[in-house]
């Protein structure tokens, strides 16, 4: 699933940026996953696998940080309550 070249819904174009880039993190994790699922990898292979898994995982984990989460909550703050039933 391609994320790019679609608008994502929200007011601030910073979260929507960081939003479209943990997309592309996310699709980043799901090949590496899909990468070590196959079978007679090399150990070479697997290390620069591995190492490509980390740098992911540590980069979702400072992307998702407070401000991102930050972002998030005063995005949610300027929702109206339409939706919701009484």
């Amino acid at each position: 699933m391609e994320f790019r070249n679609r608008t994502i819904s929200v007011t601030n174009s910073t979260l929507s940026t960081l939003i479209d880039e943990l997309g592309t993190e996310c699709q980043n994790v799901i090949t590496l996953i899909h990468q070590l699922q196959l079978s007679d990898l090399s150990d070479r292979q697997k290390a620069e696998i591995l190492a490509d898994f980390l740098s992911a995982a540590i980069h979702l984990n400072v992307h998702c940080g407070e401000d991102f989460q930050t972002l998030i909550a005063e995005e949610m703050a300027i929702l109206s309550d339409d939706d919701e039933e009484d």
